[in-house]
């Protein structure tokens, strides 16, 4: 379930004898001879974050590794007065092949400047694109199917006899802010809680925060003190605190983005082992995937793609925690669901496609 898109692009590239140049910190002047890309990953955040713009980071750590392109990585924080000077003296200095950040945050802003400078490419993630932007390239990301397996395995935890899980039928999921991605987040989990227990209880909070961990962990108190055991957050780094509450008062945890209990393995395994699996977007290996595909010029630019199951996109985390403490029935289950959701059979609403209506009924479905 969770083969990686990387080692057949790997493949390809290699099959292709593109030859790189090697990473650095700075763009080559000239890469016109061996096919190198200059790359730079502007982060409307911070590092650090064991999840979304880490997994993103991954992805730019690849392309310079195994691909040889030359990368460079900035930071320029959540303070969005900082972000239309940076990405205009990027596009006006022209050093760069691919400039590439997160459409989620900065996107309108981005296409804006795109327009501006018709002659720099920008490849933004995690999100749709209308309209005619031709050195535009986007990629979205199916999470609602990952979440609906995240929901079937949530629903199938809080009813079982596992140490963490008690006989209240609730489960929980924490945002980091109300945004059109995070109830496409949620709608998927709730879907696939509901599969299994169309009676469930699904408690929603909203941090107010990307980066307040310690405000993560108070909402996620919060929750297991009205008798869920188990939550997903989808809130980045502030999704950390959610961890520590679990840990404190013996729950469950389903990280998001990255594979985040091995993020903790062999640093904390009291943290890994409340991490049962992630719902992951592989944005790194999206990411990866753009880059090799401009090298051969074929990345369809003016357009994005959407990547689901299917694409192996998005899906579960199969590690060794998820290995040693999820019971064979509920991994079973997960297995079905991924398959039905795979084949067609099952079809997973789309907060990003249904009316607000639709998306606001299931959600009331389940509430407290």
């Amino acid at each position: 379930m969770k083969k990686k898109l990387l080692a057949l692009l790997m493949a390809g590239v290699m099959a292709m004898g593109i030859v790189g140049c090697g990473g650095s910190d700075a763009p080559a002047e000239d890469t016109a001879d061996n096919g190198a890309l200059d790359v730079v990953f502007v982060v409307t955040g911070q590092l650090g974050d064991k999840s979304f713009n880490d997994s993103a980071n991954a992805g730019i750590t690849e392309m310079a590794e195994t691909m040889g392109c030359n990368t460079k990585v900035i930071e320029i924080g959540r303070d969005q007065t900082k972000w239309q000077p940076t990405f205009e003296d990027l596009a006006e200095e022209g050093a760069y092949d691919l400039i590439i950040t997160n459409g989620s945050n900065a996107g309108e802003l981005v296409l804006s400047i795109a327009d501006m400078y018709p002659e720099q490419k920008f490849v933004l993630f995690d999100m749709e694109m209308e309209g005619d932007h031709p050195n535009v390239y986007t990629i979205s990301y199916e999470q609602n199917e990952a979440s609906y397996l995240a929901g079937v395995l949530a629903a199938m935890v809080t009813k079982s006899d596992m140490p963490n899980a008690n006989d209240e039928n609730k489960i929980g999921f924490v945002g980091g802010e109300e945004h059109p991605i995070i109830t496409d987040f949620l709608v998927g989990y709730i879907e696939g809680a509901k599969s299994v227990s169309e009676d469930i209880t699904v408690y929603v909070s909203y941090i107010g925060s990307w980066d307040d961990t310690a405000r993560g962990k108070e909402t996620a108190m919060a929750q297991y003190n009205q008798g869920v055991d188990i939550i997903f957050p989808a809130a980045e780094q502030a999704g950390l605190g959610c961890v520590d509450a679990a840990v404190e008062m013996g729950k469950y945890i389903i990280g998001v983005d990255s594979d985040q209990a091995m993020l903790f393995n062999g640093v904390s395994e009291d943290k890994a082992n409340v991490i049962l699996t992630s719902v992951l977007k592989e944005v790194g290996n999206s990411l990866v995937r753009a880059a090799s595909m401009e090298m051969e010029g074929t990345l369809p630019w003016g357009t994005f793609e959407s990547l689901g199951l299917a694409e192996e996109g998005v899906g579960l985390a199969d590690n060794q925690y998820y290995q040693a403490n999820v019971p064979e029935d509920i991994k079973a289950a997960v297995d079905a669901a991924n398959a039905a959701v795979m084949n067609g059979e099952v079809v997973v609403t789309s907060a990003l496609h249904a009316d607000a209506a639709t998306s606001q009924a299931i959600i009331d479905s389940v509430a407290p």
